[in-house]
């Protein structure tokens, strides 16, 4: 931005970058774009992209903490939840649902 713009001229400035880019601040610690679109993954996407088995992909569509979708017969998820989801680490051994299934079978 240009030196001699008052606050309020920047303030303005970024309103309206915002508004022709369709995006807005979320968070004070710095603008957070957003897009409109939603954009839904299937399993074989997620195959696809991740280079995972489909064996591996099918499980985590399964696993209740997963944000997936069920839209008739077909299991998706959103862009934004899948990224949400895969930005948190987690360990196979201290998930309950993954530990009791590496046999494929429940533990009673």
């Amino acid at each position: 931005m240009a030196r001699g713009m008052t606050n309020e001229e920047r303030q303005e400035s970024i309103r309206r970058q915002r508004k022709e880019l369709g995006c807005y601040e979320v968070s004070s610690l710095g603008n957070i774009y957003v897009s409109s679109e939603v954009i839904l993954y299937s399993i074989k996407d997620i195959v696809e992209m991740s280079g995972w088995s489909h064996t591996t992909v099918q499980k985590l569509f399964n696993d209740p903490k997963f944000p997936a979708i069920d839209y008739g017969k077909q299991k998706l998820v959103e862009n934004h939840a899948l990224m949400q989801y895969l930005s948190v680490r987690r360990e196979k051994a201290r998930d309950r649902f993954w530990r009791d299934n590496e046999t494929g079978k429940r533990k009673k």
